[in-house]
């Protein structure tokens, strides 16, 4: 079998013209030169290794690509130069297989005309019925490097690769470790933790928060003329702890939220996310703002409204939920930032906390500058009594919890 297909091979390579036979076989018995027989052999594992190559860089960058698609990688470059190799491999095996390709049309072109299949025609072979010594060189060196071999090399050094790299040991967590480097460590990429991806984390929530039935009241239109540049504002920054006693005007909370977590324009908002998926929710806790009661509110992105969670006053509330730091009490309103975990977790697993914290600090960083540009002061707290802040923004401290606080008001 291995000497058939080496012998239609062979014909491959050297197709007769006008039923003659190849000049290289016209010289005494049709024995190819020793030089020739050398330079086929070498072109012919050159072949299999390209073949080996162009498929082990294919996996790669399907595998690469997947990656970028499932973490949303935008510019991942190891996808990008496995692309450009395999283009560079694909060329060379097209150069190397020409003529097999060309004589293959020909050969169907010709058999689709004649509506018959062409006539086989038979290996070269010695006076007294051997084969050549070319063909039978040939079916050696096959049987030596053969393409199945080569594809499996390639393939098991393209899986090892990929291990080493890809396998990681868990992390040990020993009595008194610190279990934040602990989930670090266990959130660190892999290249084949993009396998885990595939698993079902849960369905995509809804993408906004509402209490369709509280009393809900609609924010001025967000009056942005005024206020410090960009610049000033980044340079003027600080933490305030001292509020005067003046009232909030509803216009300024208005022009505060709306600047620290609004939406912008086609349905961007004020701040960058993780895939566009923004699981952070707002709750203003007023104090003491013009024209608005005092309680707990969420902040209605899509329709920029608050919607009336608790009614009361919670200042004292708020005070011991920061750790008895009495100017949070002191403050016009206090944001409550909450991460709806599940809005991310089906998309990013067990990364889902650490971009649930990033983001809480793009929305930091919003409120302080908004409320610097507008004359006002902010200051962010870190520490708190999680159940009793949860308890008081009506969430469970799983699926939705408060990871941060602001402070905003008069100065």
């Amino acid at each position: 079998m291995i000497v058939a297909v080496e012998a239609f091979r062979l014909k491959l390579d050297s197709p007769a013209v006008d039923g003659r036979a190849p000049a290289r076989h016209a010289r005494g018995v049709g024995m190819a030169q020793p030089g020739e027989d050398t330079m086929r052999r070498l072109r012919h594992d050159l072949n299999h290794l390209v073949s080996a190559a162009l498929f082990a860089v294919a996996v790669t960058t399907i595998l690469t690509g997947v990656i970028a698609d499932l973490w949303d990688l935008n510019d991942f470059r190891w996808h990008t130069y496995a692309g450009y190799v395999m283009t560079g491999f694909a060329l060379a095996h097209v150069a190397l297989n020409w003529r097999k390709m060309l004589a293959y049309a020909r050969f169907r072109l010709g058999r689709s005309r004649r509506g018959a299949p062409a006539q086989k025609r038979e290996a070269p072979t010695l006076p007294d019925g051997r084969l050549t010594p070319a063909v039978v060189g040939r079916a050696a060196g096959g049987a030596l490097l053969s393409r199945r071999g080569l594809l499996g090399l390639g393939v098991g050094g393209l899986v090892g690769a990929l291990g080493g790299r890809g396998l990681r040991p868990p992390p040990v967590i020993r009595g008194g470790e610190d279990l934040a480097l602990v989930y670090h460590e266990w959130s660190k990429p892999g290249v084949l933790d993009a396998l885990g991806t595939v698993a079902n984390w849960g369905e995509r929530p809804p993408q906004y928060k509402t209490y369709p039935h509280a009393d809900t009241v609609t924010l001025p239109h967000p009056d942005l003329a005024g206020g410090l540049p960009t610049e000033d504002a980044i340079v003027r920054r600080h933490s305030t702890r001292a509020y005067s006693s003046e009232p909030l005007g509803l216009d300024e909370l208005s022009r505060v939220l709306f600047l620290t977590a609004g939406t912008t324009r086609r349905g961007r908002r004020a701040h960058p996310s993780s895939g566009a998926l923004y699981p952070i929710e707002v709750y203003p806790v007023v104090h003491n703002v013009d024209g608005l009661a005092a309680g707990v509110y969420h902040y209605g992105i899509r329709g920029h409204t608050l919607e009336l969670v608790r009614a009361g006053d919670f200042r004292g509330a708020v005070v011991r939920q920061g750790l008895i730091q009495d100017f949070l009490g002191e403050a016009n309103v206090v944001l409550f930032l909450t991460v709806i975990f599940q809005r991310m977790r089906f998309k990013y697993q067990d990364r889902t906390y650490r971009y649930g914290l990033i983001e809480a600090g793009h929305l930091g960083q919003n409120a302080y500058l908004a409320a610097t540009s507008m004359g006002l002061g902010a200051c962010a707290v870190g520490a708190f009594l999680d159940d009793a802040m949860n308890r008081m923004l009506g969430v469970d401290g799983r699926e939705e919890a408060a990871v941060y606080m602001l402070s905003i008001g008069k100065t």
